[in-house]
């Protein structure tokens, strides 16, 4: 046998390969490279720095994919230039190597969000070269979608995905152009309604969950009034409020300061009106809550769930033509929900009933039409809402142009900042006016 790199039988060793990594004296700077034994000599492979954005994960799919070439037999060794693309790198890789950079700047929820988008485009597309793919083959992705039944929301999501992972491959030259932009690929969607609920509904949801959570046994009390306070009256992000601790209140100021750890918008502080401070302070009294603890409890000791948020708290009825089978003697399997309380009561008074869906987002933008009513700025609703694009906030503001009649009174009950007036001035009125005549 000659040398180290031939076996006894006088065959090739078997290809392997792995990671290296050296740290500068800086104590910041660490240089990433491959080590990999191929075609009878090894070979060293310089990657790039850590500043560069390399890291062990994509080190971990660069020598994948060059042990996938070397298992193919393509694989040319380099010399002193670095690493060309792979032009048979399918879409399973170039996939990976986004996914490995892309997961480390989202929020654990939109990580799931972006997982399941992802998932689709392997379970069709994974062994396509990604220089082969092209526009038909995309439209081709767009229909299998839609058959397997995803709305057009749904499909425009993921080959919204597609988009992104293939602008990483055309930045890495392993193809020219991308076949997933470009309008003609999405489908038509149908404009969603952007809906919000009165004043006075406010003020019935509040009172409903606060008699349904009367009537509960302790155990099962953990706020319901004073959550649906916060979501009416300052418009978070149901993960925003359900994170929330009370040590993050300063109830006697009227100020929420939510961290930015807490959400991907940043830290903001957010104003709490008199009437809805008032509500927080008497949630923290009765259910004893000290600093450090979550604001909402389960009985558990733990967060509530956003999910049962949804499905629990503000259930509506089952709709028309169902109904909830039980047997006789027996109990109904479910409570009802608030909004379906609330939709009863004003059922008997002759009133407008809340819309059929209410979830925590038509809470957040029934804040910002209320604020909008009170004559609040627009950028001021942004910056309560932690919104750097102002769409949402126009559109709401657009609705409430439009409107011929509001409460002033009520709406100034709700909104009213500790150190306003009880009642509104002539300039609020003046705001108040123009909102009803659309000015």
């Amino acid at each position: 046998m000659r040398g180290n790199d031939t076996l006894a039988h006088g065959m090739p060793r078997r290809a392997t390969g792995s990671i290296e990594s050296y740290r500068w004296k800086d104590a910041r700077t660490v240089t990433w490279r491959l080590r990999v034994r191929a075609y009878g000599r090894r070979h060293r492979l310089d990657l790039g720095t850590n500043h560069e954005g390399w890291n062990r994960e994509r080190a971990q799919v660069q020598l994948e994919r060059i042990m996938g070439q070397v298992e193919r037999g393509t694989w040319e060794p380099p010399g002193e230039e670095a690493v060309e693309a792979d032009t048979d790198e399918t879409i399973h890789l170039t996939v990976s190597r986004w996914w490995q950079r892309k997961k480390r700047e989202l929020t654990p929820n939109g990580r799931a969000n972006y997982r399941w988008q992802v998932d689709y485009v392997l379970a069709d597309l994974a062994q396509i070269p990604t220089a082969e793919l092209t526009t038909q083959r995309v439209d081709e992705f767009r229909d299998w979608l839609s058959r397997r039944g995803l709305s057009p929301t749904s499909v425009n999501m993921v080959l919204s995905r597609l988009a992104q992972v293939l602008d990483d491959a055309v930045e890495y030259g392993v193809c020219d152009l991308n076949v997933a932009r470009g309008r003609r690929r999405r489908l038509r969607q149908r404009k969603p309604a952007r809906n919000f609920i009165e004043p006075d509904m406010v003020v019935d949801l509040l009172d409903a969950a606060g008699e349904w959570e009367a009537s509960l046994p302790a155990h099962q009390r953990y706020g319901r009034r004073a959550l649906l306070a916060l979501l009416c009256l300052a418009g978070p992000r149901i993960s925003e409020a359900i994170a929330a601790d009370r040590g993050d209140f300063d109830l006697a100021a009227g100020r929420w300061r939510i961290p930015a750890a807490k959400t991907d918008a940043g830290e903001r502080h957010v104003e709490l009106t008199m009437l809805l401070a008032d509500e927080l302070r008497e949630h923290v009294a009765a259910r004893g809550i000290g600093v450090g603890h979550p604001m909402w409890l389960t009985w558990k000791g733990g967060r509530l769930n956003p999910s049962n948020i949804r499905t629990r708290l503000l259930r509506s009825s089952l709709g028309p033509g169902k109904r909830q089978t039980r047997s006789k003697g027996t109990k109904p399997k479910r409570p009802k929900g608030v909004v379906e309380r609330v939709n009863e009561r004003r059922a008997q008074e002759g009133k407008m009933l809340l819309p059929e869906r209410v979830t925590p987002h038509t809470l957040r933008r029934t804040f910002a039409s209320m604020a909008l009513m009170a004559g609040r700025d627009p950028r001021w609703v942004m910056g309560q809402l932690g919104h750097s694009d102002a769409r949402l906030t126009l559109s709401v503001y657009a609705q409430v142009m439009q409107r011929q009649r509001v409460d002033g009174d009520l709406v100034w009950r709700l909104m009213r900042f500790s150190d306003e007036a009880k009642t509104v001035d002539s300039r609020q009125a003046a705001t108040l006016d123009r909102a009803r005549v659309g000015v």
